[in-house]
């Protein structure tokens, strides 16, 4: 079996290299603590002593052994001088017995394993699960290393992780493969592998592999269409994928071979069980996707048939009201007439000097000269008027509308329906039965015709006589309910990526009750396994933390907060410092500028971030890529100039010669892994956190930005406050406190921003996390704010620390009942106390949950939206959601006595709301206006955006480390650095990186200083 390629060579060679340690991390490491001293007194050599403390540091720092070799002279010196030795050490004497023995010792020291048959088979098996889940090598080789960590296994050499990771992908993909072999007959094999061709006079090979976004009747009808034939030859395939049981990750990899490859390159496959497996995937993965869309799609046409008929109606109520002015006046002054006669006629009534009989006579008169002086139309004007209320009270112009409209729409959705298979299991019977009935085609309705998904107003609408057909008016209730009940999931598709029940997207319940223990240590969420004890410690820490707050205000020991009449609470929020035109935007001046390409190169210089991305294609001819054909794709996406501007700008490249790169190439992997690495990059130099206050804390930030899409999609939303007439998308980017671009994400522009919150941490926390980090706080503005994403990152051991517009109106929760009472005077008193019983009764669904979610099972940000759309039954997410609550109230105390947190929140916000801003800039070809649709197109749009961000930002950081070790003057240094830290580094790319030329594919260091060199500068 040939080994893989998990990394390129250069990082192979840094993987497999020893440590090499900075000043802090030396001090550290060398550090004689009680038990490493007690070891040393029992060796009598020298040479022993050294190596001993040598391997532990390296040890320390890697969890790995290395051969004596390769130890660093500089390493051996302070080991040396730290024992303090006077004689030169020269550990050529150091035998491997000795090193094997000590090896032992450093092992027992820190509780670890050494890397025997057994853990060996513990990474295998770990191994195994993750292939079946996420189909990328790299990924899966850190994975690896992480869970080493965790389980405190010595980490094995990178030869060793290759061969278990080859192994794993081996091992599925023959499994696989022989599972297409018994499971599929010749004739099933030839029909699959022939898919296309029998198609082909229906249908383009375009039309079956890319689902058209338009909402128009014929476009819509034809992906119904398209659906009932990947919907017949899934039917008829069923067994074989029950056999098989892919993954939904699994089928994404293997159909990625359809998608990007030819139907050439296909066929030139020797193996037709792997060419089955690839038709399988897809076939599977285009009835799961189409289901989506077609969901997406009635979402989308409801609203417009909807939110059409609410136009009507307010035109119609426009008119009128128009029309009822004359007879609301008339009604009016009848009203006032009939109010002063009878007045006068009590006043009649009431006089004792009046006889009986005169009393009499005056009230008739009254009366009859008042009906007498009637409007002859008052009738006709209290009828109009009564019309009109009855109209506003039901809606009645509203639902009119709807009913006229109702062909048109059946027309346009009907197919659609006709063609999706609905969960059987879904919460709304009553709509099932309906969608059933809809399914016979009933030429009328009668009493038997189920409507118990009918609301009252809306079935009292069914029921009136009017000229329009009963069934017209059932169906368009059906349409519009079938809409509710996939926004809100009470309605669910079997086979869906996005709309299936929640429960089928977590681990299940008999493989969580079987390997609960293996699943909570891999998703590091062992501390987390006791809830009751968890709860108690935080429930604790809020009650001590109401006691100090309180106590601090009524002592007037916080003088930033203020008490208004009516008993409600304000905190003040003091700028922080923070300018973007200072010292940094005047460097360059003028009369020099960079261009983007040029930063491109001098980027993969020092990175070479271009050998992260490896080829897509399922037959890859090639494994190193053309650096100036990616560069020019990356620029062409992340600019939105397209590939059709940028040949023509450049005139090196064909349009066709981009597309090609970016159908080989570009990945949101590839991208992933290469903005890892500049992040990585950007993290390893000392200029950024020179003067970093907070050692061992990770401040990160994420804020959306609007995006216009000039194109049909899906994921586009119209809203003129955003877009004016135009319609489009929100992009959420993630920044941490260095200044470098983690993460991006793309929604809707009506999601809320806090589910993809959680979603952009899970994929990036280990990424982002250092060694020496030992706390994350993550802020966002009121949009990425909800109770159940300070639940979610608790799990993640990040502290959400989010700016929450109007915070004194947030309700604070107690742990205990007697912190309710005995508080209850204070403006931050707390209303209620917390369901515990609630909480700890869902623990374990908890942790399956974020379990689920943190082993990527399922998205982080699907799961949330799904949960809170059907809150109001779902006890998993009132718990979860309760939970939050505990968390939100501790840190709200926080905020309110910490003014350095206060601003640390708002600087860290300030930092990525200029990041946003640089996306723009970045972002300027066709005027910032996407021109795909697709939520995968879109996406990698937004990676290449982050990817060149942050190669600007690297290259500034860069230039000024390289400025600053020219200075001589202090003042100059320290204006670099204050401009740093508030954020110009961002600011001052705003004018210096919008040149886009030719193409110089050899560019010279424009930096003195090496990375090395900088991570030594003491400034």
């Amino acid at each position: 079996m040939a080994k893989m390629k998990v990394l390129s060579s250069a990082r192979k060679r840094a993987f497999d290299s020893v440590p090499k340690l900075t000043k802090e991390a030396t001090i550290g490491y060398f550090t004689l603590d009680v038990e490493t001293k007690k070891i040393l007194n029992k060796m009598q050599s020298d040479v022993a002593k050294v190596g001993y403390l040598v391997s532990k540091a390296y040890f320390q720092a890697k969890g790995r052994f290395f051969e004596t070799s390769r130890y660093i002279d500089a390493d051996i010196k302070r080991a040396t001088k730290v024992l303090s030795l006077k004689s030169t050490i020269d550990l050529s004497t150091y035998s491997p017995e000795i090193a094997s023995r000590q090896k032992k010792q450093i092992l027992a020291q820190y509780n670890w394993q050494a890397m025997t048959s057994n853990t060996n088979a513990l990474l295998a098996t770990h191994a195994d699960s993750l292939v079946s889940i996420r189909m990328n090598k790299e990924d899966m080789l850190f994975a690896l290393v992480s869970y080493c960590w965790m389980r405190r296994v010595e980490i094995p050499s990178y030869n060793q992780f290759v061969d278990i990771i080859s192994t794993a992908f081996h091992s599925y993909e023959t499994r696989m493969l022989d599972l297409v072999e018994k499971s599929l007959s010749l004739k099933k094999k030839k029909s699959l592998l022939q898919f296309f061709s029998a198609q082909s006079h229906l249908y383009s090979i375009r039309d079956l592999k890319r689902i058209d976004q338009g909402l128009g009747q014929r476009i819509l009808n034809q992906n119904a269409a398209i659906l009932q034939v990947f919907g017949e030859h899934f039917f008829e395939l069923s067994p074989v994928y029950k056999k098989m049981g892919l993954t939904d990750e699994a089928i994404k990899h293997f159909s990625d071979a359809i998608y990007l490859g030819n139907n050439d390159e296909i066929r030139r496959l020797k193996n037709d069980n792997k060419q089955s497996l690839y038709y399988l995937s897809f076939i599977y993965d285009q009835f799961y996707k189409r289901h989506d869309f077609s969901a997406d799609a009635i979402l989308k046409v409801v609203k417009q048939f909807t939110n059409k008929a609410k136009g009507n109606e307010r035109t119609k109520r426009d008119e009128q009201r128009v029309s009822t002015l004359e007879a609301n006046k008339s009604v009016l002054n009848s009203a006032k007439d009939a109010k002063r006669v009878l007045e006068l006629v009590y006043s009649i009534t009431q006089d004792a000097d009046l006889s009986f009989e005169e009393r009499n006579e005056r009230a008739h008169q009254l009366i009859s000269a008042f009906f007498n002086a009637e409007n002859p139309d008052f009738e006709k004007h209290i009828e109009r008027v009564g019309n009109s209320i009855t109209k506003l009270a039901t809606h009645a112009d509203y639902y009119r509308s709807l009913f006229e409209n109702s062909i048109k729409l059946q027309r346009t959705l009907g197919p659609l329906i006709k063609s999706m298979s609905f969960d059987k299991q879904s919460k709304d019977q009553g709509l099932l039965d309906a969608i059933t009935f809809y399914l016979s085609q009933p030429k009328s309705i009668d009493e038997d015709s189920p409507t118990a998904f009918l609301s009252k107003i809306e079935l009292a609408h069914l029921n009136e006589e009017d000229d329009i057909n009963p069934i017209n008016k059932y169906r368009a209730f059906l349409f519009m309910s079938v809409a509710k009940g996939l926004k809100n999931k009470s309605l669910t598709l079997t086979y869906s990526y996005r709309y299936r029940q929640t429960p089928s997207y977590m681990i299940g319940i008999e493989e969580w009750s079987h390997h609960r223990k293996r699943l909570l240590a891999a998703a590091s969420l062992e501390k987390f396994s006791d809830g009751k004890a968890l709860l108690a410690d935080i429930g604790q820490s809020v009650t001590r933390k109401f006691e100090d707050v309180i106590k601090r205000i009524n002592n007037n020991e916080n003088s930033h907060f203020s008490t208004k009449e009516d008993g409600t609470w304000r905190i003040k929020y003091p700028d922080p410092e923070f300018s973007i035109a200072k010292y940094i935007p005047t460097l360059l001046g003028a009369s020099r500028s960079i261009t983007l390409q040029d930063v491109m190169f001098e980027i993969n210089r020092h990175t070479d971030f271009s050998g992260c991305f490896r080829n897509r294609l399922p037959r890859a001819g090639k494994s190193e890529v053309d650096v100036r054909l990616l560069f020019a794709t990356i620029l062409s996406l992340g600019t939105n100039l397209g590939h059709t501007e940028l040949a023509r700008a450049s005139k090196l490249f064909s349009e066709k010669a981009l597309k090609d790169t970016e159908n080989s190439w570009i990945s949101a992997q590839n991208f992933q892994r290469a903005n890892d690495l500049l992040v990585k990059t950007i993290q390893s130099l000392s200029l950024p956190t020179i003067y970093n206050e907070n050692d061992g804390r990770l401040h990160s930030s994420s804020d959306g930005k609007k995006v216009v899409v000039n194109v049909n999609s899906l994921l586009a939303n119209y809203s003129y406050k955003y877009y004016g007439k135009e319609q489009g998308i929100s992009v959420n980017s993630f920044l941490d406190e260095k200044q470098s671009f983690f993460h991006v994400n793309v929604l809707t522009s009506s999601d809320r921003e806090a589910p993809y919150v959680l979603e952009g941490l899970v994929s990036s926390k280990p990424a982002l996390m250092q060694d020496d980090t030992e706390e994350h706080f993550h802020s966002t503005d009121t949009h990425g704010y909800t109770e159940a994403v300070f639940a979610g990152l608790h799990f993640m051991d990040v502290s959400f620390a989010p700016r929450i517009k109007n915070v004194h109106h947030q309700t604070l929760y107690a742990y205990e009942s007697k912190t309710t009472s005995k508080y209850s005077d204070s403006p931050l008193a707390p209303k209620t106390q917390i369901n515990k019983k609630l909480i700890l009764e869902n623990w374990d669904d908890i942790l399956r949950l974020m379990a689920s979610m943190k082993l990527k099972r399922c998205s982080a940000s699907q799961m949330l939206k799904m949960l809170s759309s059907s809150e109001r039954d779902n006890t998993l997410y009132k718990a979860f959601k309760e939970f939050g609550r505990l968390l939100k109230t501790h840190f709200i105390l926080n905020y309110v006595d910490d003014e350095a947190l206060r601003q640390n929140i708002q600087k860290q916000l300030n930092r990525v709301e200029l990041g946003q801003k640089l996306a723009d800039k970045v972002l300027f070809g066709r005027n910032g206006k996407l021109q795909v649709g697709l939520q995968d197109e879109i996406q990698l749009v937004m990676a290449s955006n982050t990817l060149l961000r942050n190669m600007i930002i690297l290259w500034n950081y860069l230039f000024l480390s390289d400025y600053c070790l020219s200075l001589d003057s202090h003042d100059e240094r320290m204006n670099v650095i204050e401009s740093i830290l508030t954020g110009s580094v961002i600011a001052w790319a705003h004018v210096n990186f919008m040149g886009i030329y030719e193409f110089n594919p050899v560019v010279r260091s424009q930096f003195g200083s090496t990375l090395k060199q900088m991570r030594d500068v003491s400034i």
